[in-house]
């Protein structure tokens, strides 16, 4: 690293946080489309709004 120019270390800086943000946003859009599943009930610690008020 260094041999390398400043301008070199900080190229490849962006480009990887470019990457990183591109994974992201990738996992994001994904995640964003997946149906959850419904709440386990199996021990009865969910409530519904109408039980609590």
């Amino acid at each position: 690293m260094n041999h390398l120019p400043n301008w070199m270390k900080w190229l490849i800086v962006v480009v990887v946080f470019g990457v990183m943000a591109a994974l992201m946003l990738a996992v994001n859009d994904r995640a964003s489309r997946v149906d959850m599943p419904e709440p386990d009930t199996t021990f009865g610690i969910y409530k519904s709004a109408s039980e609590t008020a």
